[in-house]
């Protein structure tokens, strides 16, 4: 473990003294790490992807876009007029 200095919102630190006063976690500290882990899997998916989307785009900056001729705003107009 590493101590590191946060700033947290109010709310963050009430429900860090609830989880110690229902007896979940032993300190704030602990609570605050239940927090963190909790979220870990959602900044996990959201790393991952913003990643797929970052080599996405160097692809397609590299080797054009993969489509020939996508529709316009024209295009879904007259299809809709239909």
């Amino acid at each position: 473990m590493r101590p590191v200095t946060i700033k947290v919102r109010e709310e963050v630190v009430q429900v860090a003294d609830e989880l110690v006063r229902l007896g979940i976690a032993r300190s704030r500290n602990q609570a605050l790490n239940i927090i963190i882990e909790a979220g870990m899997d959602r900044a996990r998916r959201l790393i991952e992807r913003r990643k797929k989307v970052a080599r996405l785009v160097e692809r397609f900056e590299r080797e054009g876009l993969p489509y020939e001729r996508l529709p316009t705003a024209a295009d879904v107009e007259e299809a809709r007029s239909r």
